[in-house]
């Protein structure tokens, strides 16, 4: 398939495993703790540990951690960083994150507004982008849909980077999304659930159909 996909917002073994099943290449786990969709490094532990068969990517994500805490989240067993933050967060914490993780394996997320253009000082920190739907309040899980458009522009201004498309995506638009951003990589959250933190398996699976059906 020629489109990468991450199921965010992982909670239980359960979905972890569907989501691995109907052909997820990465599952995210929500460290942040006033994410509905929050989960501890215990309990991310245990999911891990009941999917030791099945080789999986996996993405921390959290919003503008300390770096003590980034220096705890690295002892567990995660692949990549997925770090939101309000635009004018320090660059210097910035630089830390890159310089803890390394910038292959740190995804930026930064908070901006529809229409923005791509703050391109942040380049020097990842190689990975997540274009989130716009919130005032939230870093997230909003379940509105991200600037289409804008994502297209710095993935053509920028293309030696990888562009993640977030925000909303699930059944009814996933092909959409992708036809008009030409999106290489797009990320699943409230757009596949019941509740915040609960899967469901047949909204996952349809939008993997969708997928194969339409990017092979």
């Amino acid at each position: 398939m020629g489109v990468e996909v991450k199921v965010c917002g992982i909670t239980n073994k359960r979905d972890a495993l569907n989501a691995l099943q109907a052909g997820a290449n990465y599952l995210g786990f929500i460290l942040y703790p006033q994410s509905p969709r929050h989960i501890t490094l215990e309990d991310v532990k245990l999911v891990s540990d009941s999917l030791k068969d099945i080789t999986c990517m996996k993405v921390a994500v959290d919003v503008t951690p300390k770096l003590e805490d980034l220096a705890l989240i690295q002892k567990a067993d995660f692949q990549f960083y997925q770090f939101h933050f309000p635009l004018d967060l320090d660059k210097e914490i910035i630089r830390q994150w890159s310089e803890m993780v390394g910038p292959s394996n740190l995804w930026l997320a930064p908070k901006l507004p529809p229409g923005a253009g791509f703050p391109d000082h942040l380049l020097q920190y990842a190689e990975t982008f997540v274009i989130d739907a716009y919130s005032q309040d939230k870093f997230g899980g909003t379940g509105k849909s991200a600037d289409w458009k804008s994502f297209s522009e710095y993935q053509n201004l920028y293309p030696e980077k990888k562009w993640i498309l977030a925000g909303g995506i699930g059944p009814e638009n996933v092909v959409s999304s992708v036809v008009q951003t030409n999106a290489r990589m797009i990320d699943l959250n409230s757009a596949v659930e019941s509740k915040p933190g609960q899967k469901e398996v047949d909204k996952i699976k349809s939008v993997f159909e969708s997928l194969k059906k339409n990017f092979l």
